[in-house]
This record gives C-alpha cells, sequence and structure tokens, in this order.
C-alpha cells in the first residue's frame, strides 16, 4: 500500500481535477475510535512494563505482607525487560508481510485476548516462574504487539475513503501515544498502591480484555460485515475507494539492504530507538537510586515523553510546508536541510546525556528540565532523519520506515540489557550510572554522524527504475492500463503510415 493513485472527476468529466467532498459523520467513524482505543489499550501495556517490573523489585517494600517483591539483579531486570522489546522488533517485518490480507478485526482482537490473558497472569508468572517464565510472557506480549500495526492498516484500507485515510489514520496511531503517555504516570500511582505492582498488571489485563469483548462485538472487518451501516455510507466508502488503484509492485529488499543511503538513516532511527527505551524503563530507575519515589520518577519520564511527542507534533508539519511550499527549497536542497535538523537535534540529545549525570544530585529542578529537553530533541529530528524515507523513495516509504523500525527495535531491546550487564547488582552507583550515559551517548553521536555521511535526500535509482517499467495508473474510464494506451496508439500510427 506504498503507492496509489486516486482520480477524481470534475463536472464537466475531465479526469485529474480534485474537487471538494461533503464530509459526513458516519459509522466508519466511530470504528475509527474503536481502533484508537485499542491502540490506546496497547500502548498502556507498552508504557507500563517499564514501571511494572521495576516495582517487582523495589526494595522499599520488602517487608510489605500483601504483594511479593523479588531480588533480582540489574542484570535479571534488563533481560526481562528486553525481552518485550526483542519480540516486538522479531516479528514486525513477517507480521506484515504475512498477515496483510487476513482479517483485521480477529487479529486485533486475538492481539487484545492474548495480552489480556498474559496481563491477568502476571503476577502468578512473576511469583512461581521466575525471571526466567517473565521473560518468556513478555517476548510473547512484544510479539503480538508486531501485529497490531498490520491490523490497522487492513481496517482503515477497508474502511475508510481515501480523502479521510490520513486524518483517521493519524488518529489511530495517536491513540497508541496516548496509551503510552497515559499509562506512565498511572503505572506509578499504582505501584505505591497496596497491591503495587500486582495491581498495575491487572489494571492492564482489565482494559486489554474489555477491549476485546468490545472489539469482537461492536466492529467490523470492512463496512460490509457490520450491520449498523447503511446502504448510503456504503455507497460512499465503496465508490469512494474504486477510484484507487494499488501498483503492482514489489518492494527490491535486496537492492535497498545494499544501498548505503538506507543504512544512514538506521544508523539514525537505531540511535534514537536505543535512547528512547532507556528512558521508557532505565531512567526510572535511575532516578528511584536518588531516592526519588517511583511515582514521581515516572512523572519526570512522562514530562519527557510527552515534550518528545509535542515537539515531533509541531515541527514535522511546519518543515514539510517550508519544504513543500515556501521558499526554503531554493535556499536548501532535502538532504542539506534533513541533516542540518538532524545534527541540531543530535546535538542537544548528547550534551544532554552528558551532562545529566552531574546535575541530578545538586540542582534536581534544572536536571529534569535537560531530561526532558534530551528526549525532546529525538522529536524534533523525526523530522529530519525519518523524512528521509520519503525523500529517497516515492514508491516504498511504508516499506523502509518498517525495515528500519525492526532493526532500530533490535537496537532498541539490547540497550537494557547492556545497561544490566554495566550495573549488575549495584544500582546506586553514581559512576557506574556515569559510564551508561557517556556510553549512550557516544553511541548516540556515532549513529547521526553515520547518518550525516551516508544519508541523503536524494530520490534512489532503483526507485525510479520500478517506476519506469511500468507506470501502473489505471484509466478508470475503459479500465486500460496506460501502457496498453500507448500500444494502442503506436499501432495506429502505424496503419496511417502506411
Amino acid at each position: 500500500m506504498d503507492v496509489e493513485f486516486l482520480r477524481y472527476q470534475y463536472e464537466n468529466r475531465h479526469d485529474g481535477v480534485i474537487t471538494k467532498t461533503r464530509f459526513k459523520i458516519g459509522i466508519r467513524h466511530l470504528q475509527v475510535i474503536y481502533m484508537a482505543a485499542c491502540s490506546a489499550a496497547m500502548g498502556a501495556v507498552r508504557g507500563s512494563i517499564g514501571i511494572a517490573v521495576m516495582a517487582v523489585n523495589d526494595v522499599s517494600r520488602r517487608n510489605d505482607t500483601n504483594i511479593q517483591i523479588h531480588n533480582w539483579d540489574y542484570r535479571m531486570h534488563g533481560t526481562v525487560l528486553s525481552s518485550f522489546f526483542f519480540g516486538y522488533a522479531a516479528l514486525l517485518v513477517p507480521a506484515d508481510l504475512i498477515l496483510e490480507k487476513i482479517n483485521g478485526k480477529a487479529i486485533t482482537t486475538t492481539i487484545l485476548a492474548v495480552n489480556g490473558a498474559l496481563c491477568l497472569t502476571m503476577p502468578n508468572i512473576v511469583n512461581r516462574g521466575g525471571w526466567i517464565a517473565t521473560c518468556n510472557a513478555l517476548f510473547m506480549m512484544g510479539m503480538t504487539q508486531a501485529c497490531l500495526n498490520t491490523a490497522n492498516q487492513s481496517l482503515l484500507k477497508n474502511w475508510m475513503p481515501p480523502n479521510e485515510s490520513y486524518l483517521c489514520s493519524s488518529f489511530v496511531y495517536g491513540g497508541l501515544q496516548v496509551g503510552v503517555i497515559i499509562s506512565i504516570y498511572v503505572a506509578g500511582i499504582l505501584s505505591e498502591a497496596r497491591l503495587g505492582w500486582e495491581l498495575i498488571f491487572y489494571s492492564l489485563a482489565m482494559t486489554t480484555l474489555s477491549m476485546a469483548v468490545i472489539c469482537a462485538a461492536l466492529t467490523a472487518s470492512s463496512p460490509t460485515d457490520h450491520p449498523a451501516v447503511g446502504d448510503e455510507e456504503k455507497e460512499y466508502i465503496r465508490e469512494a475507494q474504486s477510484l484507487y488503484r494499488k501498483r503492482p509492485i514489489t518492494v527490491p529488499w535486496r537492492t535497498v539492504l545494499r544501498t548505503r543511503q538506507f543504512w544512514g538513516v538506521t544508523c539514525a532511527h537505531a540511535a534514537s530507538s536505543a535512547i528512547f527505551v532507556f528512558y521508557l524503563v532505565d531512567v526510572p530507575v535511575y532516578l528511584t537510586s536518588l531516592n526519588i519515589s517511583i511515582n514521581d520518577s515516572a512523572f519526570y519520564v512522562l514530562l519527557a515523553v510527552i515534550a518528545m511527542w509535542i515537539l515531533h507534533a509541531m515541527t514535522s508539519p511546519t518543515i514539510d510546508w517550508l519544504t513543500n511550499f515556501a521558499n526554503v527549497s531554493n535556499l536548501f536542497n532535502a538532504t542539506h536541510l534533513r541533516k542540518l535538523i538532524n545534527a541540531i537535534g543530535a546535538f542537544v540529545a548528547v550534551s544532554g546525556l552528558t551532562v545529566l549525570p552531574n546535575l541530578i544530585g545538586a540542582r534536581t529542578d534544572v536536571a529534569v528540565i535537560v531530561l526532558t529537553a534530551t528526549l525532546a530533541s529525538v522529536g524534533f529530528q523525526y523530522s529530519g532523519f525519518l523524512k528521509s524515507l520519503q525523500d529517497m523513495s516515492e514508491n516504498f516509504p511504508g516499506s523502509l520506515l518498517l525495515m528500519t523500525s525492526s532493526i532500530a527495535g533490535l537496537v532498541g531491546a539490547l540497550t537494557p540489557i547492556a545497561v544490566g550487564f554495566i550495573l549488575t547488582d549495584d544500582v546506586n552507583s553514581l559512576t557506574r550510572w556515569r559510564i551508561v550515559f557517556i556510553l549512550l551517548a557516544s553511541i548516540y553521536a556515532l549513529g547521526n554522524i553515520a547518518y550525516t555521511i551516508l544519508g541523503s535526500g536524494e530520490r534512489q535509482v532503483w526507485d525510479e527504475i520500478r517506476t519506469k517499467r511500468k507506470c501502473g495508473y489505471h484509466n478508470m474510464s475503459n479500465q486500460l492500463e496506460l501502457e496498453e494506451l500507448n500500444r494502442m496508439t503506436e499501432t495506429q500510427e502505424n496503419n496511417d503510415k502506411s
């Protein structure tokens, strides 16, 4: 679904003229709300994992009789957290290739049910099975969550007219981020409740299982399967979607993997994934080692995550507008503009990671500002290196993003393991935490330097060749491909000459 073509017809029947259609509220928008709620439930699971596992080892509640506290060293802690991200990264690309044509409602319902069941049984898994059983459970949760993107794409493709697809897809994927943001703070509050970390998993189970029931009972894979959709809305969706034709092109996987520009973007993406996972699962532990409560630690991380997404939401459309409609493109080409944006964000992030370990003990307020600005700069960078994928390819930007996300996810999954081996059983050692921050800053700098050297905003040759070989657009008036029309024209000209 990387490249599609939409033909609009004007009143005088000339093709190619875009006309405005009246926006109508229908059952399809209610389906989008359900999809966003399901994504928020999955985001809640993703955002709560770090706080929940940290509360499993809360030393301040070792003598609490309400819950069982475990004595995992930080190597076990990091391995447990990494298992979730490993499962997510491992199945991201295969899920998109295998589940593309499977019922989207069934996939979403299954994802919610599996995550709900595992969250419900997680207290028993942790208490009886130990950290190894917990790794297996979180690995399975990560694998199922990797299928959510494919399910959402399938549902949006079936339900939404082309002129509403972009706005509704942004709303659905925004639900995932809202779930992450809300769950961080809520998990911090629940960790200090009587049932502690067990209450976090029980709350996640209640949320996901409830959404699984709602998804199974009130949603459908397509408008034709939904009894509440009227004939008028079905006809509107069917007619709008009939104007689209998907290009019959395949992704040149091997050629992309041999492209140095792709690996430049991947290096920057992997570095940003490492720092995001570090904030999500390791920074709360670092703050608690400085005698900050779990609740306050979760709140500080919450501020950083909110700042990251707000800055990205503000800068990305602004930079796109400057590039496409303003005169900035006359001063900078796409490659230089992307690299400048990325360099600014990388400089702020590396500087923040370098000075942050020296600020916490002295000025907590300044440290929180630096903590927030460091992760916010990553959101600013998304307008740099991630947009290079769209510049490199007009036909496969979604596939390129999927590939870079999978590789970056594997790098992010290694972050808790690496931090665990550095800290071992001495979580309160500021010296070891400084090593962690300096190492992460170095990796982040190297990843973005690689993007500066290898990255490019120019369209790649393999993308242009695939486009010219066969256009793939369809003339809707007679359902003949443009290539066939050209062949017929040449034949007619030869006959006239003869």
